[in-house]
């Protein structure tokens, strides 16, 4: 194989587990404040297969706990009530915006710290499996292209 086309395919194969790379796993942590009597609204972009894992902790607020909701993108509410640390894990069953509702009843403002992780699945399988799986095939061929050459060959 010359430079030129060597060159082509080194390219065209880091392009291509760039693009894979950029959408495997989503995660945030947030720190915001939720003013007394207001409700603010977190939004997640889900796809169907995703493992969500979220939780969330509210500091402040006097002796009032902050009330909590959920939004799922099948339009599924649910609503965890006055709460001030949650935790949970879940596979969206449904594409679309999956919503946080911070409602703060109290006469002071709370401190929110919310971590989210979104880890993609195709087919069952996390998506790291998939580039692994990919990487190991790609390998595969880039040995038979040197034994065919006889590089290494008799």
């Amino acid at each position: 194989m010359n430079t030129s086309k060597r060159s082509l395919f080194l390219l065209i194969i880091v392009t291509f587990l760039t693009f894979i790379l950029i959408d495997s796993v989503l995660a945030s942590t947030n720190t915001f404040n939720v003013p007394s009597g207001e409700e603010l609204t977190r939004t997640i972009d889900l796809k169907i297969e995703d493992h969500v894992t979220l939780t969330f902790t509210a500091v402040g607020g006097g002796t009032e706990p902050l009330h909590f909701y959920m939004v799922f993108p099948n339009g599924t509410t649910l609503d965890k009530g006055s709460v001030t640390q949650f935790k949970t894990n879940f596979i969206s069953d449904a594409s679309g915006p999956f919503e946080l509702h911070f409602d703060n009843n109290s006469t002071s403002t709370q401190l929110i710290t919310l971590n989210y992780e979104v880890e993609r699945y195709y087919f069952g399988l996390p998506i790291m499996i998939w580039l692994l799986i990919g990487i190991a095939v790609l390998l595969l061929f880039i040995t038979a292209g040197y034994i065919s050459m006889g590089k290494y060959g008799a």
